[in-house]
């Protein structure tokens, strides 16, 4: 009698099972949503702090924005996190340093400037200062390619021609 009863409360409880998931989703909805109606108040420097620290971290979730530009939910909880470290009175260095330790150096929206990353600070100004120096070069050698190897336009005597030779003795015998 047991085996009847069981297989007959398993589809039952295999239906009410998404029914708690969706009332236990609609309850962090509810707790998110009200922790967003309560903003954090802070003073005027302590705002511009909080949004110069919110415009240096990457969005974990979009990776191409800022957490203030992003309006992901782990941005929104990112932006609440700082306020509140902001307002507990916690330095930008103290902050920073909490949102590395949680999730690499790839939270950065610049990279630090230490070990390896400097080739991708340098790079750039490299290539363009090499490349700029290569047309420079080649400018100079091509425009020297068409004089002579002191730099001047050779200037020699004429060309030997027949036509000149027979052009000076007809300006001879018309004088």
């Amino acid at each position: 009698m047991k085996a009847p009863v069981l297989a007959g409360l398993l589809p039952l409880l295999l239906v009410a099972a998404p029914v708690g998931a969706q009332q236990r989703g609609a309850d962090d909805a509810a707790a998110v949503a009200a922790t967003e109606r309560a903003p954090i108040s802070l003073t005027p420097a302590q705002e511009e702090r909080a949004r110069e620290l919110e415009g240096a971290l990457k969005c974990p979730v979009c990776r191409s924005q800022s957490i203030r530009s992003s309006d992901s939910f782990m941005a929104k909880d990112m932006r609440r996190k700082i306020r509140a470290m902001v307002a507990a009175g916690r330095g930008d260095q103290e902050i920073v340093a909490y949102f590395t330790a949680r999730y690499g150096d790839w939270i950065l929206l610049a990279p630090p400037k230490r070990g390896f990353t400097w080739i991708g600070w340098l790079l750039p100004f490299a290539v363009v200062l090499a490349g700029g120096a290569g047309v420079f070069l080649a400018a100079r050698r091509w425009t020297r390619g068409s004089r002579g190897e002191s730099g001047e336009v050779p200037i020699g005597p004429p060309p030997e021609s027949p036509y000149l030779d027979r052009l000076e003795r007809e300006l001879e015998e018309s004088e």
